[in-house]
């Protein structure tokens, strides 16, 4: 009977862990779009980018390499503000179990990747250096929309506690 006791008890604790497993939230938020985090925006990466698509004087050259890099920035900007308020909403939100965490982590990258989708819908993409442009503008802009909403609800959250 001892054995039997044992081996039920390791079973419980072994179906409790996989519980929590499913219900454990990633280090860092993914939302799955195409170079996610991994965006160049060094002055050299810009550069090559327009003298490889474009056919343009120095001049002209060099101040498309500015705006992709200023649109890229946005973007890499967006993307460390938005992991940055993803730490601080997990931290937030872990410590009351009642919560489903792991489900509204879920929601927020469907959110917004669905942003992204939707203003890529609304757009003709552009052409040359814009195609660029537009999708560095566009990530960004839904990067912020979904930190912004964390950030507010932690501080809601922490503000009430």
């Amino acid at each position: 009977m001892p054995k039997l006791a044992l081996i039920v008890l390791v079973a419980l604790m072994a179906l409790a862990g996989i519980a929590r497993a499913e219900t454990a939230v990633p280090d860092r938020l993914v939302i799955g779009y195409d170079n996610e985090g991994k965006i160049d925006a060094s002055p050299q990466a810009c550069l090559a980018h327009v003298k490889e698509i474009t056919l343009w004087d120095k001049a002209q050259t060099e101040k498309g390499a500015r705006d992709v890099c200023t649109a890229r920035k946005r973007h890499v900007e967006a993307h460390a503000a938005l992991q940055s308020n993803y730490k601080n909403f997990v931290k937030a939100f872990s410590v009351d179990q009642r919560l489903n965490l792991a489900s509204a982590v879920s929601n927020l990258a469907t959110l917004v990747k669905a942003c992204m989708e939707h203003k890529f819908g609304l757009t003709t993409g552009g052409h040359n250096i814009m195609i660029d442009i537009i999708e560095n503008d566009i990530a960004a802009e839904c990067l912020v929309l979904g930190s912004n909403l964390i950030r507010d609800e932690t501080a809601k959250y922490n503000a009430l506690r």
